[in-house]
């Protein structure tokens, strides 16, 4: 096995950017913080995006400081402006919150009050969450419980000690807290959904032995496909499948253990809905203002008609008017280059 990185049980925040409503900073526009809006009735939240892991497969590269010089963090009241401003935006047709983050979202230091706030909207019925699951106390769970959280997707990718110390990139990984973990949130009114990823190649076997964990407590598995992306931390032990393979092992794996894992939308009550308008096209050329480092080296965000735009190949500095290209627009990400 590699060696593997003695990491703090809280992640370091290095180089934070804060992010308060003085700032005026869009939260809608990024990929790495704020608001993100894929036109169903759940609206993304993140709020941080600091970790405490360094997981081998991570599709952000989350806690690589060589690939993302900074941490960002925003003001719980100036999110909660945003957040009812992107309802307002899709015609108030959300029911659900989701915060999850590129990190680890229980290192938000308010997310208790997060999801308190969130769960005060009107016509929000549940609030979701991401987790390793690291950082969750029995207190922390409780009181997230009476804040209004329904349910918490915890990441569990192997049930051998060593395995998941070494999956997760830590060797102050504990499993066994981890188990503990799962049974204080299946005691609580929390719905508890595992969610390990499938590394073909590499805990096979494992994904099994979590079915069965899953079948043994009555909760939830949601099993997620390895997928690689460009900055993607990855995995060469791993063979990757496509979703035709992916999908047909599910099915595999769901008569064997006679245990649901196929969940779709219909499974977690999330249905289409208006997307937030455009305010750029793809091809579009306009000139923005820098506004902040980006979340990766030769990177600048700057901002348009209150939306943020991400800028690749680019150093300029805060404050410069800059003319730039719309790359990109899905689901009201914006990226740029400089023209």
């Amino acid at each position: 096995m590699k060696q593997l990185q003695i990491i703090e049980e809280k992640p370091k925040l290095k180089d934070l950017i804060k992010i308060t409503r003085e700032s005026g900073i869009p939260l809608l526009g990024l990929i790495h913080i704020g608001i993100i809006d894929r036109g169903s009735s759940l609206l993304q939240v993140r709020a941080s995006t600091a970790c405490n892991m360094r997981c081998t497969f991570c599709s952000t590269a989350a806690n690589s400081y060589e690939m993302h010089p900074y941490n960002y963090e925003i003001e719980l009241d100036y999110l909660m402006d945003w957040i009812k401003e992107v309802i307002k935006l899709k015609n108030n047709e959300v029911n659900q919150i989701n915060i999850d983050s590129v990190g680890e979202p229980t290192a938000y230091q308010k997310i208790t009050e997060l999801i308190k706030e969130c769960k005060k909207i009107p016509g929000i019925e549940i609030i979701t969450m991401q987790s390793n699951g690291t950082l969750l106390t029995k207190e922390k769970i409780k009181a997230m419980e009476e804040a209004g959280l329904n349910r918490i997707n915890l990441s569990v990718h192997s049930l051998i000690s060593e395995q998941a110390k070494e999956l997760f990139g830590n060797e102050n990984y504990n499993l066994e807290k981890i188990k503990e973990i799962c049974n204080i949130i299946n005691d609580s009114k929390i719905e508890l959904n595992l969610t390990p990823v499938y590394l073909t190649g590499v805990n096979d076997h494992q994904i099994e032995k979590l079915i069965e964990f899953a079948k043994e407590i009555n909760c939830k598995i949601s099993i997620q496909k390895y997928e690689v992306y460009k900055y993607s931390r990855k995995d060469k032990r791993v063979k990757e499948q496509n979703w035709f393979k992916f999908y047909r092992k599910l099915e595999e794996l769901e008569k064997k253990h006679n245990y649901k894992l196929k969940l779709g939308p219909i499974d977690f009550k999330i249905k289409k809905s208006k997307r937030v308008p455009l305010i750029l096209s793809r091809g579009d050329v306009a000139i923005v203002e820098i506004i902040m480092p980006g979340w990766m080296k030769n990177e600048m965000i700057s901002k348009s008609n209150n939306r943020a735009i991400t800028i690749v190949d680019c150093n300029n500095k805060i404050g410069d008017k800059v003319r730039v290209k719309i790359l990109e627009t899905r689901d009201s990400i914006y990226i740029a280059k400089k023209v």
